[in-house]
């Protein structure tokens, strides 16, 4: 079974006329998908990106913040953009507009928790109006070619699991591709994902497409153990990571060996000090660029001996060069071949926390960008 699900994730799939090499996957993540992170993601194994979901509203008025976040580098092999709206028509006119820009497919947010975003009916916001569920993904059908998909929650409450009906909605307006992060709105991240609640919005999506549908599970995903678990349990084409790419790119190299990646510190310096280079490159060398870039540094250092130590550093720098030097201090200190989230089981005293570690505890939301603008 684990060799086939393996096997599975690291091939190729058609998402309408979009073929993607494989099935791992990256959310679109407000305030962290930028250009830098994505390109680490990709160059350690994503099959698919997103921007950062943009505001329709935000599009609508050609907000800058929103403009910018629409940048594509040259690099990047395949890139999806994230909408989310209050209204139909609002979402229509967005894709319109976005259709002129290099986006290879697009995504509808209905599921983001947020509440300033769920209080303007945007995100899971849309879960308690499901006509308009099915209008909005009827104007975006109509709006679109490209290959269209949807990213949605289980319901508002565990009092109101809707995720059927909103399955046959969407699948029944002609998406190309339907995920479903296993939480309710209410329950943020604050619950397991529910496996079996996604397997049931599945299966209904496929059950009333009318036309190829590929079915993505997303929530929990942090290591092998879990997207195995997350494949067998829903039955799903491609699995969707969020919180568990934060600080661990290797997570889509995980998915797609089929073994848990954990790096050596010379490996992890090496994808750390890349991932400062494209910071630099595509921000400059900015105070904003190194205060963006400090909650990556704070993910990033997890699982290595004095990682409290260091993030007391990291977590406060004012420039990229600074940031560098601790990195670069940092190795100086310790033997190159130490392999992340093993210092737990040594005798060193010095070594940080257990390897058990979620970063959703460090996924502060007054991060995100581009919401904002509803």
């Amino acid at each position: 079974m684990a060799e086939s699900i393996q096997s599975s994730l690291s091939q190729p799939i058609q998402l309408g006329r979009l073929r993607i090499p494989n099935r791992a996957w990256l959310a679109p993540l407000a305030g962290v998908s930028d250009v830098p992170f994505r390109r680490i993601a990709q160059e350690l194994g994503a099959g698919l990106t997103y921007v950062e979901m943009l505001s329709a509203v935000a599009i609508h008025r050609k907000n800058k913040r929103t403009m910018d976040m629409c940048a594509r580098h040259p690099s990047e092999p395949i890139l999806g953009v994230q909408v989310t709206g209050p209204q139909a028509s609002l979402v229509a006119e967005a894709i319109t507009f976005l259709e002129s820009l290099p986006f290879d497919t697009v995504d509808i947010n209905m599921g983001c928790s947020v509440r300033k975003v769920v209080g303007s009916g945007s995100g899971s916001g849309i879960l308690s109006e499901p006509e308009r569920i099915s209008a909005t993904v009827a104007a975006a059908r109509a709006a679109t070619a490209r290959p269209l998909t949807v990213k949605t929650r289980l319901g508002m409450t565990r009092r109101s699991i809707t995720i059927a009906d909103t399955a046959s909605r969407v699948a029944k307006e002609g998406v190309d591709g339907f995920t479903v992060h296993g939480r309710t709105r209410d329950e943020k991240y604050g619950a397991s994902a529910d496996r079996a609640g996604i397997a049931a919005g599945l299966q209904a999506a496929r059950q009333h497409a009318t036309r190829d549908l590929v079915t993505v599970g997303n929530g929990d995903l942090f290591d092998w153990p879990s997207i195995q678990k997350m494949c067998a349990d829903t039955q799903c084409d491609a699995v969707m990571m969020s919180r568990g790419a934060l600080g661990n790119p290797w997570v889509f190299q995980t998915a797609l060996i089929g073994k848990t990646c954990n790096p050596t510190l010379n490996e992890w310096a090496d994808v750390v000090l890349r991932h400062l280079d494209y910071q630099e490159e595509h921000y400059g060398e900015t105070h904003a660029a190194a205060v963006t870039m400090r909650k990556h540094l704070l993910w990033y250092i997890k699982g290595f001996p004095c990682n409290k130590e260091l993030g007391a550093k990291v977590g406060y720098v004012e420039t990229l060069a600074e940031a560098r030097q601790h990195i670069r201090a940092y190795l100086a200190e310790w033997p190159g071949d130490l392999i992340r989230f093993e210092g737990a089981h040594k005798a060193d005293s010095r070594f940080g926390e257990h390897s058990k570690y979620d970063p959703k505890y460090d996924m502060h939301r007054q991060h995100d960008r581009g919401v904002g603008h509803l």
